[in-house]
């Protein structure tokens, strides 16, 4: 417990109150989860304060288990009296339930005991913080861009920052906490090009600790970004290289998250189903779950059912290591459970050559010579049965190692499972204000068309 942190007494004894009421009120099983979040922010438009926020908001989540009926509840309604009131109408409302008996808390033995280290994500420094301050970023990151160039539209900025505190414990005895802090700053602009023609850019930055805060810089990122993409040029598609940067990249491992997600295992909608154990990707393709990085956005020691997380293999060498099934999804398939989703994954470079194993977009550039660079991706969708896949794309067409111009509206295409075993390269620059390390990711044979 992190009572040495913040004071966390009210909601300790509002999850413990709401426990004890359910289940004297005749559940067989009961897990209360109790958030707290503090929200504050500055935005900035064209040089003057566009808006600021401050919210603070507390909220009860309720998972009742009565007579093999499962119902789930929330309220921000917490005195005594108010909160034994909603308790009783949600019993009362799960006597309506259908039974469904694969809805159980999960095994003890696999559930997280409260004996490690600390996962160093909070920062005391978001309470003492001065608002004055928070607004001397905001306008500080605006002044990197505002009035710099004639191109420019508009400009916008914002800092803000996040404190978020959960409580969590069940009727067989869990208890567990979790606390962040979180400081962000973003801008975007738009700039003209020939006639009509506006392209935007966009940049962010953000740290769990003041101290790794690197938002100077942020502004003149948006701007570069922008320009860069002004007046693009048609090209006829075809298979090619293409690399995809560290803003995006995640975009193309999503897909493989939700084919080895239990729910959708359970309800034959993956592409990954009973596929555990085969090598499916590249050998190239190591990928790692670390949910005990210290210091890292995603890390947990438990998740939303109280199970203990470990680090573990998801991909090796291109073969299929673990699913991530909640204790419902587990049930159903009358298999144990492991966690519900991945916490830090990233990807592991000792499958690469050592000349290859510090790289970022623009190295990877230099060495596929010709290609797309993806920047982002605009709509398109996966398939979670089959993994076939078109996504449209914004990015820079490169030849002899060198960017040459921005390309207009194109379209990737074909199957997620092939784009893999395509896999040539990952980088070795992740950005860290992630949950997910994904870094720059480059793939050969890629089937491109124009619009």
């Amino acid at each position: 417990m992190r009572t040495n942190k913040i004071d966390n007494s009210f909601e300790v004894e509002a999850a413990q109150r709401a426990l004890d009421t359910v289940m004297k009120l005749g559940a067989q099983a009961c897990r209360i989860t109790m958030n707290f979040g503090i929200q504050n922010s500055f935005s900035a438009l064209d040089g003057n304060l566009e808006n600021l926020q401050n919210a603070n908001d507390r909220n009860l989540y309720i998972q009742i288990i009565s007579n093999g009926r499962y119902g789930a509840y929330s309220t921000n309604r917490l005195n005594k009296e108010e909160l034994e009131l909603f308790i009783k109408q949600a019993m009362a409302t799960n006597c309506y339930l259908t039974p469904d008996n694969c809805r159980t808390l999960p095994p003890k033995e696999l559930c997280w005991h409260g004996e490690d280290d600390d996962l160093a994500q909070y920062d005391p420094y978001i309470l003492e913080m001065d608002p004055q301050k928070k607004k001397e970023i905001a306008f500080e990151v605006m002044e990197e861009i505002h009035g710099k160039n004639k191109k420019i539209v508009s400009v916008n900025t914002e800092y803000g920052d996040m404190l978020e505190y959960q409580y969590m414990i069940d009727s067989q005895g869990f208890e567990g906490d979790m606390l962040q802090s979180n400081f962000t700053v973003s801008a975007e602009c738009s700039v003209k090009g020939r006639g009509k023609a506006r392209s935007e850019g966009w940049w962010y930055e953000s740290a769990l600790h003041f101290k790794d805060f690197s938002y100077k810089g942020c502004g003149e990122k948006a701007l570069e970004r922008a320009l860069a993409k002004l007046n693009p040029k048609e090209m006829e598609g075809g298979k090619m290289n293409m690399i995809v940067d560290n803003t995006c990249a995640s975009r193309l491992v999503s897909p493989i998250f939700q084919a080895l997600n239990g729910s959708n295992i359970q309800q034959r909608n993956s592409f990954l189903m009973n596929k555990k154990g085969e090598k499916v990707f590249s050998d190239k393709m190591t990928m790692i779950d670390n949910p005990h990085w210290k210091g890292m956005s995603g890390s947990r020691y438990f998740d939303g059912d109280g199970l203990a997380t470990k680090p573990m293999d998801i991909i090796r060498n291109g073969v299929v290591e673990t699913y991530y099934i909640n204790t419902y999804s587990a049930n159903k398939m009358e298999c144990a459970p492991t966690v519900e989703s991945a916490s830090v994954p990233y990807f592991s470079l000792d499958e690469f050559a050592p000349e290859y194993r510090n790289l970022n977009h623009l190295d990877m550039v230099k060495i596929l010579g010709n290609g797309i660079l993806v920047t982002g991706f605009n709509g398109g969708n996966c398939n979670g049965l089959t993994g076939d896949f078109s996504y449209g794309i914004e990015g820079f067409y490169f030849e002899n190692g060198e960017i040459l111009f921005p390309v207009r509206e194109m379209n990737i295409s074909g199957n997620i499972v092939s784009l893999w075993n395509n896999f040539a390269l990952a980088g070795n620059d992740a950005r860290t204000c992630s949950r997910w390390l994904i870094p720059s990711l480059a793939f050969e044979n890629v089937d491109f068309t124009g619009i």
